[in-house]
């Protein structure tokens, strides 16, 4: 009896994974069935503020880690098979940096279509 392989599950686009947030500590969220939900990622280096003056500069996006899928690898589990996920370590600010430059593209295309339309 031969065994049917799974297909390898999808590794979507950051931009279906996170979205911007300035009301996460590191500026991102996770997305979950397309809503934000809780802020993406751990503090890498966490500081705490001396005095009150400080406290709004003691956490940047910087500071935070987000592990991110980068890939699937086979796993056969003798009656089945599964598919484990490859994790790699991110900064929250890179994930941030991507998120705005791709709601810059998005703006653009808007705006071009709307153009086109006018035209």
């Amino acid at each position: 009896m031969s065994r049917a392989r799974s297909k390898m599950p999808e590794i979507k686009p950051w931009h279906e994974e996170f979205t911007l947030s300035d009301l996460s500590p590191n500026g991102v969220r996770l997305l979950v069935n397309g809503a934000p939900s809780v802020a993406a990622g751990c503090p890498k280096e966490p500081t705490w503020p001396h005095n009150a003056s400080m406290a709004q500069h003691c956490i940047w996006p910087r500071h935070f880690v987000v592990s991110v899928i980068v890939g699937y690898e086979h796993a056969d589990l003798g009656e089945g098979t599964n598919w484990e996920m490859q994790l790699e370590t991110v900064s929250a600010w890179v994930i941030r940096e991507i998120l705005l430059e791709h709601a810059e593209r998005e703006q653009q295309i808007q705006l071009l279509e709307q153009h086109l339309e006018v035209a």
